[in-house]
This record gives structure tokens, sequence and C-alpha cells, in this order.
């Protein structure tokens, strides 16, 4: 591991989530639902609320031209505490990154970083449990996104992260 990227995890503890949502459909023996149109473009549906609501926070960025993957990564965490995910971007593509969280008095927050530990990210937003980032990879290779869910009122929590590019 990088040494950058090791000091950060050993400073935090960090819960890593590098299966692509196989774990859940093992465990609930469960199809994708399915794809659905949503604002002129393809959504894949899912089980998980918080991919549902990261799909909903897309929805104008799929307006802008921006093709949302399959890909999505979901389960349940502990509020707080940084999930990572770790990721092949290639040079030339806009991504956006959506994360989200179903609870109502909760914050989600995401954030892309380089194998040094760099954040890359270029916008952001949050707001009702609802956030995004923006990057244009100066380099193809594999990057860590960051996820992060609080809350005020519960310490379990689910999350939801999904991805277009352009």
């Amino acid at each position: 591991m990088v040494p950058a990227i090791n000091s950060m995890l050993t400073r935090q503890t960090v819960q890593m989530t590098l299966l692509r949502n196989t774990h859940i459909w093992k465990r609930l023996a469960l199809p994708v639902l399915g794809v659905i149109g949503l604002a002129g473009g393809l959504v894949f549906a899912s089980l998980n609320e918080g991919v549902s609501l990261a799909l909903e926070a897309a929805t104008p960025y799929v307006r802008d031209g921006f093709k949302i993957r399959e890909d999505n990564w979901h389960g349940d965490t502990k509020a707080g505490v940084p999930l990572l995910v770790k990721h092949q971007l290639f040079r030339g593509n806009e991504y956006w990154f959506w994360a989200a969280t179903s609870f109502p008095d909760s914050t989600s927050s995401v954030g892309v970083f380089d194998e040094k530990g760099n954040s890359v990210s270029l916008e952001a937003f949050a707001k009702d449990g609802k956030s995004g980032v923006r990057v244009l990879p100066t380099k193809t290779g594999t990057y860590f996104i960051r996820v992060i869910v609080n809350s005020t009122q519960h310490t379990e929590l689910d999350w939801g992260l999904v991805y277009g590019y352009r």
C-alpha cells in the first residue's frame, strides 16, 4: 500500500468496501430489479434506498450528458466511519460520483483521492443527505472514493454510491 494512503488508513477506522455490491446480492439471493427511465436517461434500480437517492442526485447531470454506470456500491455503516471504494478512472473522461443516505437527519460527503492520498476533486456539493463530487483524472489509474455518512440521531446508517461519466 502506498505510504500516504497507508498513513491515512492507520489514523482512521476505515471500512474497506471493495466489492461491487455482490455481497448484498448473494446474501439476499435477489437479482437487480431492472432498468427504469429517469429524466431522459437510464437509471439502474436496486434494492438499496441510498443508491436510489444517489441516482436522484444524479438526475440533473444525466440531463447534461452524463451516462450513469450500472456499478454501484452500498450497505450499512456506523455514523462517521469513512468507507473507501477502490476504482479505476480513465484520463480524458469527466466523472461525477454521487452518495446518499436515506435517513432524514443525516449528511453524506464524498471525495476522490489518488494513490498518494491527494484529493483530485474539482467541485462538490452536499445537501439533504446527498452529495456529489466531480473529477477530471490527469492520468489513468486507481483512485479511492471516500464516502462518509453522519447523523445526529442514528449510529447505524445506510449509504449508496453511484457514478457517471462523459
